[in-house]
Parts: structure tokens; C-alpha cells; sequence
């Protein structure tokens, strides 16, 4: 466990440099086997998270070319 905590720490220093004010997620570092389901599940949430911010661009995109569209009223 204290190589856990070591991880974590590591991981913490990591994020504050990257996102100042921000708490650091908590995640399971303790063991290779722990950082492999992490990063699985980091993956999958991407995956999530880039499939909503590209649906959200396609609205935007057709929303913008809709108003171009629509003589002002």
C-alpha cells in the first residue's frame, strides 16, 4: 500500500502542476493490475466524453448553418 500511496501522490503533484486549484481525482494506483483497469476505464470515459463533444459540435455546426440560412426577421 505505501506503493499506492506513493503513486497517488506522484499523480497528485502531476495534476495540480497541470490543473492548479483543482483537487486530484482519486484512483487506484497501488498495483499494475489497479493501473490497468484505470486506464481502461479512463479510455472508455473518453470515448464517452469525445463522442458528446462531437455530437455537440455537429448541433452547433447545423444550428449555425440553419440561422445563416433564415432570413432575419
Amino acid at each position: 500500500e505505501e506503493a499506492g500511496e506513493a503513486a497517488r501522490a506522484d499523480f497528485a503533484r502531476h495534476w495540480q502542476a497541470e490543473f492548479p486549484g483543482e483537487p486530484a481525482p482519486r484512483m487506484e494506483l497501488g498495483s499494475v493490475r489497479a493501473m490497468e483497469r484505470e486506464l481502461e476505464r479512463c479510455r472508455r470515459h473518453l470515448r464517452r466524453l469525445q463522442r458528446a463533444l462531437a455530437e455537440e459540435r455537429f448541433k452547433v455546426g447545423y444550428l449555425e448553418a440553419a440561422l445563416a440560412r433564415t432570413p432575419p426577421k
